[in-house]
């Protein structure tokens, strides 16, 4: 199931207006499907592709991203095949999924099946 892309582009203003609140930065830019999204510590700024492979993603890379730069972390590019093999990434993705958790529970969506909310929101296996 895809995110419906109004939802999708909603969840995205979210996700960017709370890298703005916490002095993060970004550049949206649309490069090949298969670049990854980019972090930088020093500069608080994350570069986000909007023409990545599975656009149900975005906000989770969003999210991804934020959460590098909100941990602390020195900045490394979204690879889904690299996410879960480094702490810094892991903890990067488990911050994405409490935003966006949270974003869903403040629009009154309540999931009984884990893999319904996976689905909606495009989280990445």
């Amino acid at each position: 199931m895809e995110i419906i892309n109004q939802n999708r582009e909603d969840l995205i203003e979210y996700l960017l207006n709370c890298a703005f609140k916490h002095g993060i930065s970004y550049t949206l830019v649309q490069s090949e499907p298969d670049d990854p999204a980019i972090s930088f510590k020093q500069e608080r700024k994350m570069y986000i592709n909007t023409n990545w492979r599975n656009s149900n993603e975005i906000p989770f890379i969003i999210g991804h991203e934020i959460g590098h730069l909100m941990l602390g972390d020195q900045g490394i590019m979204y690879y889904e095949s690299f996410s879960g093999q480094n702490s810094e990434e892991h903890s990067a993705d488990l911050y994405s999924l409490n935003l966006i958790y949270n974003y869903s529970a403040k629009k009154g969506d309540s999931f009984q099946e884990p893999g319904t909310f996976i689905q909606n929101y495009g989280i990445p296996s």
